[in-house]
């Protein structure tokens, strides 16, 4: 920094401020403003001054230019001075930050965060980005690795960073883009080393990927895949044929037949078309076919130690697969469309092991209906699963029936969910909607041991219809559910106060009711806090007070 010019003022001594310096007054005085309004000449004396002015007054200026000139560099010198001591200042932030100074541990928690986990791999649907390509430079664990040398050495060996993976595949890429591909895929697989593998390979409708160089890569280390998704059309499948007797550690299997349903061909059960890719995986336990119609009759897989299976259903034939998993403990059943026919010839497949039971219906309910449509899901008696303990329906794009559950039952568990996508109904009831509130009175009252009901509604839906989780609450009131103990409505918006008022007198009805025959309900689980006027604010903490238990928040996903 520059020193101070010596003839400018001294700091003070004591806060360091420049003194304030003194100056000559060269103001203008009264008698030469009055000369200066009129004519008349000035004085001898006065003109022996004005003369000494212009005489001297040139080498004062050039003093006070002189000055002027020192001290504009003092200031420059003193802002110059400020610039770099801030510079200094957050330059010692920076290098002072707690992010340089991480434990692996930790930065390790933060980067995994940052990329997608195994549900998302294999459900890219809920991923918070649209970005579903791994191999995307400027999405994690890519980008962290560039932050400092520190934390490329961290993220590199750091093998579950790179160990999940989603692939697209075109069949018309350029060879450059082809080249980079298999690069970036090969450093994923290197840095993963011998960790489990989660792989989503997606192709478009249209596209043969059998071919892919990609695909051949990925298959040198199938032995190390345990979560498989496969989004490819049919024609692609024989590539896979590579994987047979590889698949050593392969867990969960998705197929996923990306063709516009009304193109998607019917298997025809020949020996041409025969998919025994995953025949030999001594691991697997879960798959998920959505895949064309009666796939089932040409997929080869070890069928006896399957645990878990998502099947989408066009017809029953296509439940055929069923009667083949007796170790099954999991099953999820989509309804692909509105026609549900039911064979000719019923027989009743039993799964003895089955313990838990998702249906989801996605046809709309403004669909025409078969003159075969069932008035209700035939689930129940085409299968024997006397041992089913949790049932969840999901209504994803409107519905037109509900099961119909033989009693006794051992059901203890049930969630009924009316997703985002679902239709809305009008607000006031048709007859139709009466009939359905009838059907699903006769639901809730064939689950005679259900101890937890989870009730899930859109906060969009309108008031009064169906899908309304008020106009459930009214219905429970209706219904003894003997042995009920926890009601979850969280993934609900009870948006009428009057409906919080119901709420409770249906729960204090359930605790303070109690005459020994039925349960008590011990948890109640909540979106938000109750609006409640003084009186119901006192019974609803005398009802906690009473050991009611009141969780509130969202749903965890």
């Amino acid at each position: 920094m520059s020193s101070i010019p010596p003839d400018l003022p001294n700091p003070c001594p004591t806060c360091g401020s420049l003194t304030k310096a003194t100056f000559s007054d060269h103001s203008r005085s009264s008698r030469v403003s009055e000369l200066l309004r009129c004519n008349d000449p000035p004085s001898d004396s006065e003109l022996s001054d004005f003369r000494n002015v212009t005489k001297s007054g040139p080498g004062s200026i050039a003093d006070l230019d002189e000055k002027i000139t020192r001290a504009r560099e003092h200031l420059t010198a003193l802002i110059h001075e400020r610039s770099v001591l801030e510079a200094n200042i957050n330059d010692a932030r920076t290098l002072s930050s707690p992010i340089r100074r991480l434990p692996f541990d930790v930065l390790r928690a933060i980067a995994l965060e940052t990329i997608p986990s195994t549900y998302e791999v294999l459900n890219p649907t809920v991923l918070p980005t649209d970005s579903t390509n791994s191999l995307d430079s400027r999405e994690s664990p890519w980008t962290l690795a560039q932050v400092s040398h520190k934390w490329r050495l961290s993220i590199m060996n750091a093998p579950e960073m790179w160990s999940s993976m989603s692939l697209v595949m075109k069949h018309n890429e350029k060879p450059a883009t082809v080249a980079r591909q298999m690069f970036m895929t090969g450093l994923r697989l290197e840095r993963s080393k011998c960790l489990p593998l989660t792989v989503s390979l997606s192709g478009f409708s249209d596209a043969d990927i059998s071919n892919h160089p990609l695909l051949f890569l990925i298959s040198t280390r199938s032995s190390s895949i345990r979560n498989l998704r496969i989004q490819t059309p049919p024609i692609s499948y024989p590539a896979f044929s590579w994987w047979r007797g590889r698949l050593d550690q392969l867990h969960n299997l998705t197929l996923i037949d990306p063709t516009p349903l009304g193109s998607r061909p019917h298997s025809s059960g020949g020996t041409k078309n025969i998919f025994d890719a995953f025949e030999y995986a001594p691991q697997l336990k879960t798959i998920a076919l959505w895949t064309f119609h009666r796939f089932h009759l040409s997929f080869r897989f070890p069928r006896n130690q399957i645990t878990h299976l998502d099947l989408a259903i066009t017809d029953w034939k296509d439940a055929d697969i069923l009667g083949q998993l007796s170790t099954i403990m999991s099953l999820r059943i989509a309804y692909g469309r509105s026609s549900l026919a039911i064979p000719e010839s019923r027989r009743v497949i039993s799964l003895p092991a089955l313990t838990s039971l998702t249906l989801t219906y996605q046809y709309r309910r403004t669909d025409p209906l078969s003159p075969l449509h069932p008035q209700s899901d035939p689930i129940f008696s085409l299968l024997s699963i006397p041992n089913v303990t949790h049932l969840w329906l999901v209504y994803c794009k409107g519905f037109n029936v509900f099961p119909t559950i033989p009693v006794p039952n051992a059901i203890r568990a049930l969630d009924i969910e009316f997703s985002a996508g679902t239709d809305m109904l009008a607000p006031s009831l048709q007859s139709e909607d009466k009939d359905m509130i009838s059907k699903l009175l006769t639901l809730l009252e064939s689950v005679t041991n259900l101890h937890d009901l989870v009730i899930s509604s859109p906060s969009t839906t309108p008031s009064g219809s169906l899908y309304d989780v008020s106009l459930l609450v009214l219905i429970l009131s209706r219904i003894p559910l003997r042995h009920l103990r926890t009601l979850d409505l969280r993934g609900s918006t009870l948006r009428l106060s009057s409906m919080h008022v119901k709420l409770i007198e249906m729960i204090r009805a359930r605790r303070e009711g109690n005459n020994g025959e039925r349960a008590q309900i011990e948890t109640v689980y909540l979106r938000s806090p109750l609006t409640l006027d003084p009186i119901y604010a006192r019974r609803w903490q005398s009802l906690i007070d009473g050991g009611l238990k009141v969780v509130y928040g969202r749903p965890e996903l």
